[in-house]
């Protein structure tokens, strides 16, 4: 069975009519990991169905386990200590045993594959918990139930301030499609990541009035672009020190350049105290 994937929120909303709007969602914290998932009494398997050598050991460990988990857990593999993919993807795909991994169930599907999420995710719990393995842990729903896009994107910022990749929205009432990419599994998370220069401070506006707003960035070709994302202690000393910032290089982080140049929801990350104007995008 072929898993179902995410599909980003922004290309649903491209539509004339998205099939999101209206229905309620799970928000979940949204991990870079490795996919996987486990049978009952099978080894732990990559996406691409193979089993993994590293995790041979966990494998073995849960299925020794007594607990009766009904139906294939789905999880995110992660590593202590490992924030990077690039760094995880070496640790897990060797033969050594991964020591340092554990997985972030998220999903349990049943042989009745139109079972709605908000059910399923009752057996994750109740799986997670018969194992009471310290290598298998709940992934961390953050809304049980939200079905406003404002709230959505809130719950996005608040991950994004956190250093954290994003969320993932589970629609609560649809069934598990296999291979499929529809509003059933949304993603927000930031995709581009750009090194631009900083040429100017732009007032804000409601809770921001009298303090900075935006900053004004720009790229190597001189397209320019308005980006937040900062914190408040920043924004009050870079609007009364605006030479504090200005001609800096910073980390910029965006969902996706539109056809036009600009960036769709770009957002400061950090000054690169080690990169000068000639090494901006």
């Amino acid at each position: 069975m072929k898993p179902q994937k995410a599909k980003h929120l922004h290309l649903e909303m491209e539509k004339k009519r998205p099939a999101c709007l209206g229905h309620d969602y799970m928000v979940f914290e949204k991990h870079d990991g490795w996919y996987g998932y486990m049978d009952h009494k099978q080894p732990i398997m990559s996406r691409q169905m193979r089993a993994i050598p590293s995790l041979a050991k966990l494998s073995k460990e849960l299925n020794n386990l007594n607990a009766a988990v009904s139906g294939r857990l789905i999880f995110e593999i992660m590593v202590e200590g490992m924030s990077e993919f690039k760094d995880m993807n070496g640790y897990l795909n060797r033969h050594a045993e991964a020591k340092n991994a554990y997985l972030l169930v998220h999903d349990c599907v049943p042989d009745d594959l139109s079972m709605p999420f908000h059910e399923r995710y009752q057996t994750v719990l109740a799986a997670v918990l018969g194992l009471q393995h310290p290598k298998v842990r709940l992934a961390k729903c953050i809304s049980y139930n939200s079905n406003r896009l404002y709230e959505w994107k809130a719950l996005a910022e608040l991950e994004w301030s956190k250093g954290n990749e994003g969320v993932i929205l589970k629609q609560r009432d649809a069934g598990y499609s296999p291979g499929s990419r529809n509003a059933d599994i949304l993603k927000i998370k930031e995709e581009l990541t750009l090194d631009l220069m900083v040429i100017g401070v732009e007032e804000g506006e409601g809770k921001y009035e009298g303090t900075l707003g935006t900053l004004r960035v720009m790229e190597g070709t001189g397209q320019e672009h308005l980006i937040s994302g900062m914190t408040d202690a920043e924004r009050d000393f870079w609007w009364a020190a605006p030479g504090a910032i200005i001609g800096s290089v910073v980390e910029v982080k965006a969902m996706k350049r539109l056809a036009n140049g600009s960036l769709r929801e770009p957002r400061f990350k950090a000054i690169r105290h080690d990169k000068t104007i000639e090494d901006i995008d």
